[in-house]
């Protein structure tokens, strides 16, 4: 082989080379980079687990107010009487299996039973009161889901 024969060999031995290590580097970024989004996802994912398991959950809160009062139409058989709705609302975080509201009308008690209110939640509900009272709503007991 003479020297020119040579040079050209090496000359295209280098560029196969360099080709293979340009792809080496491509590769090795990829992977590298791929391995920094997985640990930056684990990170994040460990973070929030973590964050769940050490703020608790606040504990139910219902309360119970009068929406409106109605006078019922002459032509019931109630007539002298009023409806009144009234709304029951979940402010905690955990749900409630069930819920008595009492309503005070002057000396007539007369109770709601509300079931299944999640957290957050709101229901409503009505009673008949005599006409003539001021009609107030209490949360007498509640359990927890």
């Amino acid at each position: 082989m003479t020297p020119d024969e040579l040079s050209e060999t090496d000359v295209s031995g280098t560029d196969d080379d360099t080709a293979t290590e340009e792809r080496i580097a491509g590769g090795d970024l990829l992977e590298a980079s791929i391995m920094i989004v997985s640990a930056l996802l684990l990170v994040g994912l460990l973070g929030y687990i973590a964050s769940q398991a050490i703020v608790a959950p606040t504990d139910a809160e219902p309360t119970a107010t009068i929406d409106s009062v109605e006078r019922l139409p002459s032509e019931s058989p109630q007539a002298e009487s009023i409806r009144v709705t009234v709304s029951l609302k979940n402010e905690g975080e955990t749900g409630l299996s069930s819920v008595e509201v009492v309503v005070r009308c002057g000396s007539v008690e007369r109770s709601l039973l509300f079931t299944h209110v999640p957290a957050r939640g709101h229901q409503t509900g009505t009673v008949i009161c005599p006409q003539g009272t001021t009609p107030d709503a209490s949360v007498a007991t509640w359990i927890e889901a």
